[in-house]
């Protein structure tokens, strides 16, 4: 396995490049798992929430 002060090593690209490799992959398989049938529930909530009321938000900034 790779070592961290290895990983310090490379370049800022490589660094990038590694990064959003491991961002693809997590992505990627993250697109196969299952969502929970309670998380679904939550999202399904929230989303009829922002339909019903969508000025009632948080802005940042």
């Amino acid at each position: 396995m790779t070592e961290i002060k290895d990983i310090l090593k490379l370049s800022i690209d490589e660094r990038i490049h590694l990064v959003q490799t491991i961002w693809d992959s997590i992505a990627t398989d993250t697109e196969v798992s299952e969502i929970s049938e309670e998380h679904k529930k939550i999202l399904d909530e929230r989303l009829k929430a922002h339909k019903n009321n969508p000025d009632d938000v948080v802005k940042l900034g």
